[in-house]
């Protein structure tokens, strides 16, 4: 009888033994498929995502042939369109146009930039016309660059109302890189704009404003914007309060700290 307890002891220590390993194991797995995730890099010539039933890129002879060089006078357009997306939707049919100015090449061989601008225009009977365009210079004093994070900017109809919903992003960088650059958000849904700017600083601390439009925009296009915002954090490109969901979930328009 001591004999067959004596055995039954060893099985289940065993068994236990070989559970906590298996455990381990797992977690090591799930450690290590967290660390292999990559950290996307922002790229000047990364396309911005866009469902190809309503949106496509233009090729750069398109955009040569397309914005002639009296258009882009008409439209105030002075530096060179480097990326140009046509699109349509139930209400009818346009174009986004993105530009920039060169500002110079810094000591590590870093292509910088002191404006951007972006320009939606529609097209009605062979004519363009100006819907809506921002604007942004860097500030000189502090920011190094300035570029559209095209990574996170999207062209599609997201609430599925056949409307183009357009959500752009720029950002800048700083004298620390990202750490204390700049990030805006524009959200363009059924004729409204919504932003939300967000400051970076290790110094005098974060601050995110978020304009009161934003909660009234459909669900699907709140919790895009937001996927967008955890993105920017994983990869470095951003630093949010350590509670800003929480506090965007009761609709604050205003949120900052360390």
């Amino acid at each position: 009888m001591n004999k067959l307890l004596l055995f039954i002891v060893i099985i289940s220590l065993f068994s236990c033994g070989k559970q906590t390993k298996d455990s381990n194991d797992n977690t090591e797995q799930q450690v290590t498929k967290e660390d292999s995730t990559p950290i996307v890099e922002l790229k000047r010539l990364d396309s911005i995502s866009f469902d190809p039933k309503m949106a496509r890129r233009l090729s750069n002879k398109e955009i040569a042939s397309t914005f002639t060089k009296r258009t882009k006078r008409r439209f105030d357009i002075v530096s060179p369109i480097y990326q140009a997306y046509s699109y349509k939707d139930e209400l009818g049919e346009y174009y986004l146009l993105l530009s920039e100015r060169f500002k110079g090449i810094d000591e590590k061989n870093d292509t910088l930039y002191d404006q951007i601008k972006a320009t939606n225009l529609s097209y009605r009977n062979k004519q363009f016309k100006k819907k809506s365009s921002i604007k942004d210079d860097i500030d000189k004093d502090w920011e190094t660059s300035i570029g559209f994070w095209n990574k996170y900017s999207s062209l599609s109809d997201l609430d599925n109302d056949g409307l183009a919903d357009l959500v752009l992003v720029y950002g800048t960088m700083g004298q620390d890189g990202y750490t204390d650059g700049r990030v805006k958000i524009i959200i363009y849904h059924n004729k409204r704009r919504v932003t939300i700017r967000h400051q970076n600083s290790n110094y005098d601390g974060r601050l995110t404003k978020i304009s009161k439009k934003f909660y009234t925009l459909p669900l699907q296009i709140q919790q895009s914007v937001k996927e967008r915002m955890k993105l920017m954090m994983k990869n470095k490109h951003a630093v949010f309060f350590e509670d800003w969901e929480a506090k965007m979930e009761i609709n604050a328009i205003s949120i900052d700290g360390l």
